[in-house]
């Protein structure tokens, strides 16, 4: 045989091979940056910089920052064999999000975007043309026309809310403030956007609360994706061929069910004139539209929604929007009790617009400023999402830096945040950072809880409003105080990837003498 004749053993040969496939596979690609002049830690074959990111944690100012002061504000890491920008130049930003958004709008990379159900058909996961149609079509649910229709809902919820402290008043006993304000935000969801009232402040048994909850326990640290990070040409086939999604499989086959129920109700009903989110899909229509965001033409074209595009982004919202709206309140309330001034002049404005007022109505809600500035400033301090992301579908060049197509680009939400350049003394809650002036001033880049651009966050408007409203009925009754079991500071689970206190948000709370 020819073999024979080689002047090496065969095993020898192999193994070369294999040294030289291993180094084109695991070792070549961390080179990217290299080539490109940006700065970052070293990275391991096959596992980039994962085991320092995971020690670290996702939601974590202090490692988040540490690696801007070591890197620069422009570095890179590598998650897995992904190569990833990291950036927190606001000139940059600039074109990132707005400038250059025709070649940045995508904020996941082909290779680890599954197209399974439902994460595959939602909104924040579609990509080019398929979002814009998508996004034009569920952007009118958020229009001022119809986020005014769903005032009398949110104060109704608010009510609820606000007898629910009651029972805390009367004891004097803490209690975990998310667990309220939680039931409050997907009692808000359940109404404005679905049509459906499940009073989960009175029942917090009910299925609906518990696989809401379900449905966010999101395990990013999970062998199946750790492994799609390492190997996505292998994986991705065979996590979307077994339907393995980022949501747990028992909560998303609740909640189809259930919107299959609602949508057949719909249809034997033929009801007209609903203006809530599951209606808006149901009626969407061919109708071509052109949207406009932050200065940047859409060209959406509006289209029938499919079944699982309306199951899957009537999950998203509802995900979204009850947790992070909830934490965001949990976190405001916690805010005021350890600063009292600062929760009396809240109270003050809004006894004083709501004076002649039974109802807190959209005009209401748009003269509260002080109390936004709180809202605001909580947003700083505890961004619902720490990072955001772009991915390049084309090569572009951002300032003086050439970003290669297919490259996922980083912005550290956290991070800068907590930059003590853009905000002195940035652990304190200072809410005159967002005095009109202040902000006139300021960058709008430095204050990225819900992103930028025309990819910015949709439900943006009704959450700082549901925020407002819940907070404006809760101040106008209650005093809240720190009590003996509260941690302070808060001792963050920095694995999340959202702000999640370790033992929860235990505050006290006191009636209000209307009398003094």
């Amino acid at each position: 045989m020819a073999l024979e004749f080689l002047p090496v053993p065969l095993s020898w040969v192999l193994l070369a091979l294999l040294a030289v496939l291993f180094y084109l596979y695991a070792v070549r690609p961390l080179w990217v940056f290299k080539k490109m002049g940006v700065p970052g830690p070293t990275p391991l074959p096959l596992l980039g910089n994962m085991l320092t990111i995971m020690n670290d944690g996702i939601w974590n100012p202090e490692a988040s920052r540490q690696r801007v002061q070591l890197y620069g504000k422009v570095y890179g890491i590598f998650f897995g064999r992904s190569a990833i920008l990291t950036i927190s130049d606001p000139e940059m930003l600039r074109d990132i999000f707005v400038k250059k958004f025709h070649a940045l709008s995508n904020t996941q990379t082909d290779a680890v975007t599954l197209e399974t159900k439902p994460s595959g058909r939602m909104l924040i996961n579609l990509r080019g043309e398929d979002w814009k149609d998508v996004r034009s079509t569920l952007s009118p649910a958020f229009s001022g026309g119809k986020l005014k229709m769903m005032m009398p809902a949110i104060n109704t919820c608010a009510d609820q809310l606000v007898q629910n402290i009651a029972k805390f008043a009367e004891t004097g006993e803490s209690f975990d403030t998310k667990e309220l304000t939680g039931a409050f935000t997907m009692d808000v969801i359940a109404r404005t956007a679905f049509g459906t009232e499940i009073d989960s402040q009175r029942n917090p048994q009910d299925p609906f609360v518990l696989m809401g909850r379900k449905a966010f326990d999101i395990k990013m640290s999970s062998p199946s994706f750790l492994l799609l990070f390492m190997f996505p040409s292998i994986m991705k086939p065979i996590l979307e061929w077994l339907n393995i999604d980022l949501f747990p499989r028992d909560a998303t086959s609740f909640f189809y069910g259930i919107f299959d129920q609602l949508i057949g109700l719909r249809q034997k009903s033929d009801e007209k004139g609903r203006v809530d989110f599951l209606q808006l899909m149901m009626d969407a229509h061919k109708d071509a539209d052109e949207e406009e965001e932050d200065g940047v033409k859409l060209h959406g074209q509006k289209h029938a929604l499919t079944r699982d595009d309306i199951v899957a982004n009537g999950f998203l919202f509802f995900v979204a929007g009850y947790e992070t709206t909830a934490t965001s309140m949990a976190f405001a309330l916690y805010n005021f009790a350890l600063n009292q001034e600062e929760q009396d002049k809240a109270r003050e404005e809004v006894n004083k617009i709501m004076e002649n007022r039974d109802l807190i109505d959209y005009e209401a809600v748009h003269e509260m400023s002080y109390l936004e500035m709180c809202c605001m400033e909580t947003l700083r301090l505890y961004p619902p999402i720490p990072n955001t992301g772009r991915v390049a579908s084309e090569e572009v060049k951002v300032q003086w830096l050439t970003i290669p197509k297919d490259m996922m680009v980083i912005v550290p939400v956290i991070a800068i945040h907590y930059d003590p350049e853009r905000w002195p003394e940035p652990k304190k809650f200072i809410p005159e950072r967002f005095t009109k002036e202040a902000r006139e001033k300021r960058d709008p880049y430095n204050w990225l809880p819900f992103g930028a651009g025309p990819r910015n966050c949709i439900g943006m408007r009704l959450a700082m409003m549901e925020l407002k409203v819940g907070l404006a009925k809760i101040l106008m009754k209650y005093r809240f105080m720190t009590a003996p079991d509260t941690d302070i500071p808060l001792k963050m689970k920095k694995g999340n990837q959202f702000p999640l206190p370790e033992n929860g948000i235990r505050l006290k709370v006191e009636l209000i003498n209307k009398d003094n």
